[in-house]
């Protein structure tokens, strides 16, 4: 039975909890019950998600963004319509797609490779996209997408007005802020946690951590406050000038690479490497020839 799973946030939206507690390569998913039941986001564990199926009539399946924590069990629904970010709709659900476009083509077996074996990820298509312009209307419920690049180029998160949820996803609160693909972008991940610590919030329902209804405001802070402590970190390392290459081997954003060491090192350069143009745009650091230098 997934009724232990599952803790109610209104009468009719309920969290999922994921398995290894919603933590990465697992995430938490939404059930939302009313004239017809919606799963939101599918990387919570496939024995749970095939629970979910027996125990539930699923009208539809809505992805929050690509990556297969929040997607990989679409194909357990297969046959059934499946919602993804119009701006990504031709890559969602095709391994070989996604990993070009998160690891590029020379780490892509690698990715695959992850994305099949630990994160039980098979090919399914989607079927609908969605915008802005295109809210979630479930009988009573409307939930309204909010883009929010800089995680991901295809990020949204959802609000729920009249109880004023907010449905974060990945702007998830944890004290680990993500982006690190090639289409990830520092900048708009700040304006994206400015969005949504705008929003007149009573709860954030974190995909990594869960239930946040204490201090949200202190909440974003304290989760924007990470990107610029990563950005002093980096800073502290450039006491004598230093490539990117070598800023990875002191890991300042993962600190060690205890799994999949290669995809590891290669987000942390992806990382690194946003850091180093903010702060080479605010005049702290200067580059000449693949060298960084502290100012």
């Amino acid at each position: 039975m997934t009724s232990e799973r599952l803790e109610p946030l209104t009468d009719q939206i309920s969290l999922l909890h994921g398995e290894n507690k919603g933590r990465f390569p697992r995430a938490h998913s939404i059930l939302v019950q009313a004239e017809e039941t919606v799963l939101i986001d599918t990387g919570c564990g496939i024995p749970l998600l095939k629970q979910i199926k027996n125990e539930f009539d699923i009208n539809y399946i809505i992805n929050s963004h690509t990556h297969p924590d929040h997607s990989a069990g679409n194909w357990v629904f297969k046959g059934q319509p499946i919602f993804v970010p119009k701006e990504t709709f031709n890559t969602s659900g095709n391994i070989v797609a996604l990993s070009h476009r998160f690891v590029g083509r020379e780490l892509a077996s690698i990715w695959q490779q992850f994305a099949r074996t630990v994160m039980s990820f098979q090919n399914c298509p989607p079927t609908h996209s969605y915008t802005e312009d295109t809210p979630f209307q479930i009988g009573e419920i409307v939930l309204t997408p909010i883009f929010t690049p800089g995680h991901t180029m295809d990020h949204y998160c959802f609000y729920y007005e009249p109880q004023q949820i907010l449905f974060a996803f990945d702007y998830d609160l944890t004290s680990f802020p993500w982006y690190g693909h090639q289409e990830s972008s520092l900048t708009e991940f700040r304006q994206s946690i400015e969005r949504l610590k705008a929003l007149p919030t009573n709860m954030v329902v974190s995909s990594h951590r869960g239930i946040i209804t204490v201090n949200i405001q202190s909440e974003w802070n304290r989760y924007a406050q990470r990107l610029d402590e990563r950005n002093q970190s980096i800073l502290d390392l450039l006491d004598s000038p230093k490539t990117v290459d070598q800023l990875v081997e002191h890991a300042p954003i993962y600190r060690k690479f205890p799994y999949q060491e290669t995809l590891l090192r290669y987000w942390e350069a992806i990382m690194i490497q946003l850091h180093l143009d903010e702060l080479v745009n605010e005049g702290r650091i200067q580059e000449k020839r693949d060298k960084y230098y502290r100012l």
